[in-house]
């Protein structure tokens, strides 16, 4: 029956479904997900993966990780250097648009402490 219902999703409904699955297989069932607030927010830890059209980023030591939308990176989807997997960034809102930093310093902290 799950099957099923997969199949009447419309993409970015399984995609949406999709981040959702990475984020709990990743950092466990427990694990909360939540949208990105396109208004301000700024969420500063590792990418833990991707999606067709989001961006899955875990945030605080905590199982949590929250979704970005790839479309709010800009106009131009496919020539957007997408942050890989493993590497920590800073994500900023602002006007509904994201921005992406590299953490540099963290990731050399956690480098140091393993």
């Amino acid at each position: 029956m799950h099957a099923q219902a997969t199949r009447k999703l419309t993409p970015w409904q399984k995609s949406l479904s999709d981040a959702r699955r990475l984020a709990k297989m990743v950092l466990g069932g427990d694990a909360s997900v939540a949208m990105a607030d396109h208004d301000g927010g700024t969420y500063r830890d590792v990418i833990i993966g991707h999606t067709r059209d989001y961006i899955v980023q875990q945030i605080g030591r905590e199982a949590a990780a929250v979704k970005h939308a790839k479309e709010r990176f800009g106009e131009r989807r496919d020539a957007f250097p997408w942050p890989q997997v493993g590497q920590i960034v800073s994500i900023n809102y602002a006007h509904s648009r994201a921005t992406v930093r590299e953490i540099r310093e963290h990731m050399r902290q956690r480098e140091l402490s393993r």
